[in-house]
């Protein structure tokens, strides 16, 4: 087939390519309707595919890539975003398991989770002693008892009774520390020792814990008696222990008949102490707490007679005597009569639990006092 070409063609052949290509499509470069074609170019007639044809398969070559990648992109948007608002693990309520909460144990370290392995520290060996230094005595006698009784390698703690008027004494002894306490106005009678390098103060205070007999109330005249309390921290470990100090009044045992109740105001003012000292033990801080004093109560009576309300049957609701465990075959601590009136006693929980117990006791003699001073050797733990 022989193709005829109009001279009007040859002059279209000089023209810009791209002006034919925008004049194919119908269209100027702006996007404006091209103008009517004039004479010649009416003449032209175009061969090929519709110009219509031809722009739409452009336009799809180009763009359709586009379109397709949005279109997945939106797609995944919005199935992730259907998922998470129709999925049931999104409304459900967040369950927290409840940890396990482990009470703090003394010497023992809490995991979570996991149940305290107590920490095992070695025992403590520690001497406790009572003495009544009788206040007759002359500043060097007092001297001379107060350096012998600590003086003891085995003696770490002392409470004093009848201490009034050594509190310089006490204060003076080398390589101890001494608490001493006011009775109203004047010093009291109680005084607590300890030796510097094992133990230090944690706190201390003294109340009143049974109220004195008046010249014309009574046949025995006694002022205030108090508690003294005193906490110590031992050095090593860091755990505390208590010392009760306490002086039961004068004449309320029946010197006939150990263990029995003297009738005197001063054997009701005794009872009234007694419940006293059993409740302050009740309260007492730390992990062992002691108790030192002169009872004026015989040990081996109040054991056959238990009399109702005597220091077996009140405060051994709470504590323990070494003379209940040990026995009373130690020299007397009171030799006038040959009683045993002067006590340590150790808490009754800590002693059924093993935390306290007594290792040994003993006295100690040839003093000015008129008392012996009771040694209990103890072990805690």
């Amino acid at each position: 087939m022989v193709r005829r070409v109009r001279p009007e063609r040859a002059l279209d052949a000089r023209r810009p390519l791209s002006r034919l290509r925008l004049r194919l499509r119908g269209r100027s470069r702006h996007g404006v309707p091209a103008q009517a074609p004039g004479p010649r170019a009416a003449a032209t007639r175009w061969t090929g595919p519709p110009p219509l044809l031809l722009g739409v398969t452009v336009v799809a070559l180009v763009v359709a890539p586009f379109l397709h990648g949005r279109s997945e992109v939106g797609v995944r948007l919005t199935s992730a975003t259907r998922s998470t608002m129709t999925s049931p693990r999104t409304i459900e309520p967040r369950v927290i398991a409840p940890q396990q909460v482990l009470p703090r144990i003394q010497g023992g370290r809490a995991g979570r989770g996991v149940a305290p392995a107590p920490v095992r520290l070695k025992p403590l060996r520690v001497g406790v002693a009572s003495f009544n230094m009788f206040h007759q005595l002359s500043s060097a006698e007092a001297r001379h008892d107060a350096l012998k009784v600590t003086g003891r390698s085995r003696v770490d703690i002392v409470g004093w009774q009848e201490a009034e008027a050594f509190g310089h004494v006490l204060h003076r002894i080398p390589g101890w520390r001494t608490e001493t306490f006011r009775n109203g106005r004047h010093p009291s009678e109680l005084a607590v020792s300890w030796r510097a390098s094992e133990w230090r103060l944690v706190r201390s205070h003294a109340r009143v814990a049974a109220r004195g007999v008046a010249g014309d109330e009574g046949l025995y005249p006694m002022g205030n008696r108090q508690i003294a309390s005193v906490t110590l921290a031992h050095r090593g470990t860091g755990r505390e222990l208590t010392v009760l100090d306490v002086h039961l009044p004068q004449a309320i045992e029946d010197l006939d008949h150990l263990g029995r109740w003297r009738p005197t105001l001063n054997a009701g003012r005794a009872r009234g102490e007694l419940r006293r000292i059993a409740a302050t033990w009740r309260h007492a801080p730390g992990r062992w707490v002691v108790s030192t004093g002169d009872y004026n109560f015989d040990a081996g009576g109040d054991r056959r007679h238990r009399p109702s309300g005597g220091p077996r049957d009140v405060v051994g609701r709470v504590a323990v005597s070494s003379y209940a465990k040990l026995g009373t075959g130690t020299a007397a601590t009171f030799p006038e009569n040959h009683r045993h009136i002067d006590y340590v006693w150790v808490d009754r929980s800590g002693y059924d639990d093993g935390r306290i117990r007594f290792a040994g006791q003993s006295t100690i003699g040839h003093l000015y006092s008129d008392h012996n001073s009771l040694l209990a050797r103890l072990t805690l733990s």
